[in-house]
């Protein structure tokens, strides 16, 4: 009759304590990627509430164009749309925070009469010079709204 050994594992010593470390290993890698992912997902959201921002103060400064039923405004009120644009209240000229960071604003006429092409430019503080955001819109007046 042939003896068994009393501890058949201990060929196997320390193989579970690299396993572990192997798994720990391996989720850490999927927390980072996690938190990395998180990171660029807040980002996109800024992105997107900017642009959105962007749309709404060129909407209202068209909108005001319309209203005047002209494509040129004076440069009072393009001033005006400026500083709003840069969160910068008109009268007081005090900061909001509802503006755009480094924002700029351009209205350009167009080749024909009736079209104007309004430009807002943005660069938040952490993004490197020349990589701007920019929004371009086109306001077409109808020749019943220039009447």
């Amino acid at each position: 009759m042939k003896k068994m050994p009393l501890h058949p594992q201990r060929a196997q010593r320390g193989v579970t304590l690299i396993e572990v470390l192997v798994s720990v290993l391996i989720v850490s890698f999927g927390i980072l990627g996690i938190v990395a992912l998180q990171a660029r997902a807040i980002q996109y959201s800024l992105d997107a509430d900017d642009r959105n921002r962007a749309a709404l103060f060129a909407d209202e400064l068209a909108a005001q164009m319309r209203l005047s039923r002209t494509l040129t405004l004076s440069p009072e009120q393009l001033d005006v749309a400026l500083k709003r644009v840069q969160g910068i209240d008109p009268v007081t000229d005090q900061p909001t925070g509802l503006g755009l960071p480094n924002a700029n604003l351009d209205v350009v006429p167009g080749a024909t009469p009736n079209v104007a092409t309004i430009t807002i430019t943005w660069r938040h503080p952490g993004e490197i010079s020349g990589q701007d955001s920019r929004l371009v819109m086109d306001v077409v007046l109808t020749d019943e709204e220039t009447i």
